[in-house]
């Protein structure tokens, strides 16, 4: 559910909702009479006949909101609103659709009358009256959406519980690929508004990957800057974001930038490949050296986190000086040192310098990515750790034997 814009407007759906019987149905039938006498008669053999919900939103609210709106006043207006999601909450199957959408209809229909709150808590109270699997929600949701920034509502709608309920959305309203496409774009658009960054990161990825091969990032406004942003993003933290990173490239609406943002896709892959040498090569070329200096990607970031994927490959253990610095692409004697420090700075690799022998100890990596090859050397560290731990038992008073 959303949180509702009007409280005590909720409160009286939900009441209505609850007593709804067939006499309120007449009450109902009657207030539509009241300002439209040529169906008075109609609408109040309808509500009494028992047969159809349907025909009283159709034959009644439909067409005569827009003279209850004329009127002004604003508990008519309510108790008429109110009353119709009562009713809509009712019907079952393809009609509870068909009559949400006349409702809504009806609603936007004189949305230039209503003020954008009230319109909005209109809206809101509709959408929460239904229940979840009802299909209608995704119209109705799409219209709060649309008009939530101009009413200055736009952030209680992408809270962290409706970013939650996206997928679930799509199951529960049986969207298409192009409907959730729409769903996700319209949340990236207010997401954009209201800066949650994270959350935008997120949803941008599940976007792209929802487009299909028809649609072009050139067709939806705003796209391929944002695509280009998420890829700049993952360099800041290519190690917690290595998933995302491979996701992106795989991506076909990626790819579509390969024409105006070459280097930026080039160095998504090196960063993928964990390509180091190719990487110090890529970053000699002029042109992308002013393509950095444009997007503001730091030469002296990419290298360090080339660094730290190096050491993390390295295997646990004692190292000379020249073998590190073979293994960092690290030029002077000075500067091995300073690299060692930004290695244990990114807290990816725990080292320790030994100038007197000229050492370097590496004792403790994170792995970006655990792959297959990795399992030997895991098994190795956990046959250390276990001798380690029975030597230790061994050694306490008055045990004689520890088995292994």
């Amino acid at each position: 559910s959303l949180p509702p814009s009007t409280p005590l407007l909720a409160d009286a759906v939900m009441a209505y909702v609850n007593l709804l019987e067939t006499d309120l149905v007449l009450e109902f039938a009657t207030l539509l009479g009241e300002f439209d006498q040529s169906r008075a008669a109609e609408l109040k053999a309808i509500a009494e006949s028992k047969t159809s919900y349907v025909d009283v939103i159709e034959k009644g609210f439909a067409p005569v909101f827009s003279k209850i709106i004329e009127a002004k006043k604003r508990n008519t207006i309510d108790a008429a609103t109110v009353m119709s999601f009562a009713v809509a909450s009712k019907i079952e199957g393809e009609d509870r659709d068909k009559a949400v959408i006349m409702i809504h209809d009806a609603i936007i229909a004189n949305e230039k009358e209503i003020d954008q709150m009230h319109l909005l808590s209109m809206l809101t109270n509709l959408f929460n009256v239904l229940d979840k699997y009802c299909r209608a929600r995704f119209t109705v949701f799409m219209s709060i959406a649309k008009r939530a920034k101009a009413a200055n509502a736009h952030h209680w709608l992408v809270s962290k519980h409706t970013i939650n309920q996206l997928e679930n959305f799509k199951t529960q309203w049986a969207l298409s690929d192009s409907d959730y496409s729409e769903l996700l774009l319209i949340i990236l658009r207010l997401l954009r508004d209201t800066d949650k960054k994270r959350d935008f990161g997120d949803i941008l990825l599940k976007f792209l990957q929802s487009l299909d091969e028809k649609t072009t990032l050139g067709s939806i406004d705003g796209a391929k800057e944002w695509t280009t942003e998420a890829i700049l993003a993952t360099f800041k933290s290519p190690f917690e974001l290595a998933d995302r990173m491979r996701t992106l490239l795989g991506l076909e609406a990626v790819r579509e930038l390969k024409s105006s943002e070459g280097p930026l896709l080039e160095l998504l892959d090196i960063y993928v490949e964990e390509d180091f040498k190719r990487y110090l090569a890529f970053a000699e070329k002029k042109e992308n050296q002013e393509y950095m200096k444009k997007r503001n990607i730091v030469h002296e970031e990419n290298v360090n986190h080339f660094r730290v994927f190096a050491a993390c490959k390295l295997p646990l253990g004692e190292y000379k000086y020249d073998a590190i610095r073979k293994a960092l692409e690290v030029d002077g004697e000075d500067d091995i040192e300073n690299a060692i420090v930004g290695l244990v700075l990114s807290k990816k690799v725990d080292a320790k310098i030994d100038q007197a022998q000229g050492l370097i100890h590496i004792r403790h990596t994170v792995q970006r990515e655990f792959q297959d090859a990795q399992w030997p050397e895991l098994g190795q560290q956990l046959r250390k750790w276990k001798e380690g731990v029975s030597n230790v038992l061994s050694s306490l008073p008055g045990r004689k034997h520890v088995r292994r």
